[in-house]
């Protein structure tokens, strides 16, 4: 064994030994701190055993410790290699591999190759139900429009939708983005994000990972917002940036280009074509926790109503409210 790579969430070890056994009874250490920093150790060690562990004497606090991967190198056994990676995409990358325009006669709904449809109630206390199609249909101008409108739907008392490629599209770095209008007014909360597709197969949120490229509300169409979420930061706890928008223009005033370029050193959050959030994953490893966004995402649009984030709708509130998306593109 040459080498123990520790990343913690920011419950850690403050003492603690690494120790290797040839049968799992009989312990040597190989390497010991009580300087242990937490996040994420690469540890050079030198030691030889059938297994190897990670015995902790003093925690940094009273939560415990609280591992998220324990990655040993070295020579010898039969290891089981890890899966391949996708290469990283060069920016600006070109190759077009997911697009819907959203060029269809007025009245049309979205593409059911491209799209899952996802009814319900959504999170955060939002007072919307999402409706299986009803509030999202083509302008015939090359726009999708999603609506939020007053109208009780399943004891919800505001209706809109929420649309996915769960189903159809997943990617792994990239460029992924989208031409949007927001609406403006209290209580509005459109999004444009992505979701781990482990999601879809039981890993439960935070661990899947959550790439938020847009986030507006309503009632400060002047700023918009780009988080992550992770175990270690999640939330009102997410590892992101709220930003002006570019030139102080209203973004509900026309439409706006988000975009994440996305690869394994990490993700550049961008509008129009200006950085405004920089996620590197080396940072977040030795600051915030684990870094869990190294697999498949797919894509969500959302119109939500009220809730935690946005805060209540008011009589001053348009209903209808409308937001349109121009087109959804990735490049790699």
């Amino acid at each position: 064994m040459t080498q123990v790579v520790l990343q913690w969430d920011p419950a850690y070890a403050r003492s603690y030994q690494i120790q290797v056994s040839p049968n799992a009874s009989t312990w040597t250490t190989v390497y010991s701190t009580t300087t242990g920093k937490g996040f994420k150790e690469t540890i050079d060690v030198t030691g030889t055993g059938r297994y190897v562990r990670m015995y902790g004497t003093a925690r940094s606090s009273q939560y415990g410790y609280s591992l998220w991967e324990f990655k040993v190198y070295g020579t010898g056994g039969n290891p089981t290699p890890p899966p391949t990676m996708p290469p990283d995409p060069t920016f600006p990358a070109t190759r077009l591999v997911f697009a819907d325009e959203f060029n269809g006669a007025v009245g049309g709904k979205p593409d059911p190759a491209k799209w899952t449809i996802d009814p319900g109630t959504g999170q955060n206390n939002e007072v919307q139900y999402y409706t299986n199609n009803d509030n999202a249909s083509l302008d015939g101008a090359g726009s999708l429009v999603i609506e939020a409108r007053r109208e009780t739907v399943n004891g919800r008392s505001y209706t809109s939708h929420r649309m996915n490629t769960g189903n159809k599209f997943h990617v792994q770095y990239g460029r992924i983005e989208a031409r949007i209008r927001v609406p403006k007014g209290n209580g509005l909360w459109p999004a444009f994000w992505m979701m781990g597709a482990d999601f879809l197969t039981g890993r439960p949120w935070p661990y899947n990972g959550e790439i938020d490229i847009m986030e507006v509300l309503g009632r400060n169409t002047l700023e918009a917002y780009s988080t992550l979420h992770a175990p270690a930061y999640n939330g009102g706890n997410g590892y992101g940036q709220k930003y002006p928008s570019p030139g102080g223009v209203d973004l509900s005033g026309g439409f706006h280009v988000w975009s994440a370029e996305w690869d394994s050193r990490g993700i550049t959050f961008k509008i129009d074509g200006q950085t405004v959030f920089v996620a590197s994953k080396a940072t977040v490893e030795s600051t915030r926790g684990p870094w869990v966004f190294d697999h498949p995402f797919y894509l969500i649009l959302n119109l939500a109503v009220g809730g935690d984030f946005p805060g209540p709708v008011d009589g001053t509130t348009p209903f209808p409210s409308r937001m349109l998306v121009d087109y959804v593109r990735v490049y790699q």
